[in-house]
């Protein structure tokens, strides 16, 4: 019995996973429930463009992001927000951290949670830009890459006068990664060994609930769709 009641826990929470970790159904998220918070990860770097376009040339599978910040309760518009985002490339490299690689940070995790010093003044694939009226932002960028050892993600700042109001990360399915990452400049590097279900920041934020873009189709690569419910 107590082993049935947690499974429909873990279920509600995580969503529902495959053998691989795909992700079936994502968790969603009452209207007075936060967006979990995720922090802004080592490889944060504050001031980045203001911009709609984020690519910087970079080659990629086109993915259009669009992030709606709302009001925890009222689901009422947050407008005048500034939102960052920031993301590996194909090859899971962060800009401002190309010396680093992708394969470097587990040496540097054991000496430091914190923010690194960038190693470069490179500015790909990240930008920011303030909510319109209706709370929403839209950036051009690609789909992330994958580094060690993380799942593919991007990572989300709100900022609202200066003051932090979340810092969290999108994620993907499992079997959308996959496919991305079979095609080029993709397949130069492999398919990424780190699932969803396995991935510690997931873990640690319950299957962040909130966090998981609704990805559709587009006429040139695909869309992303998602909605932050924010304290304020």
């Amino acid at each position: 019995m107590r082993d049935r009641v947690r499974r429909r826990v873990l279920t509600a929470v995580l969503g529902r996973f495959d053998n691989r970790g795909t992700i079936r159904r994502a968790a969603t998220l009452d209207a007075d429930q936060a967006t979990a918070g995720q922090g802004n990860g080592p490889y944060y770097v504050p001031g980045s463009p203001q911009r709609r376009d984020i690519r910087e040339g970079r080659s990629g599978a086109p993915l259009v992001l669009r992030i709606r910040a709302v009001e925890v309760g009222t689901l009422a518009p947050l407008s005048g927000a500034a939102v960052e985002i920031w993301h590996c490339d194909a090859a899971g490299v962060y800009s401002g951290y190309q010396r680093y690689g992708a394969d470097k940070f587990p040496a540097l995790v054991s000496l430091s949670l914190r923010r690194f010093r960038p190693t470069d003044t490179a500015t790909f694939l990240r930008g920011q830009q303030t909510t319109d009226p209706d709370g929403y932002v839209e950036f051009q960028t690609i789909v992330p890459g994958w580094y060690t050892p993380r799942t593919v993600h991007i990572h989300v700042r709100v900022s609202v006068g200066g003051k932090a109001l979340l810092g969290t990360e999108l994620y993907f399915p499992d079997d959308f990664a996959a496919r991305i990452q079979a095609m080029p400049p993709y397949a130069d590097r492999g398919r990424s060994p780190y699932v969803n279900a396995h991935d510690i920041e997931i873990r640690m934020a319950k299957g962040s609930p909130g966090s998981w873009p609704v990805i559709r189709p587009a006429a040139d690569g695909h869309r992303a769709d998602v909605t932050l419910q924010l304290r304020h």
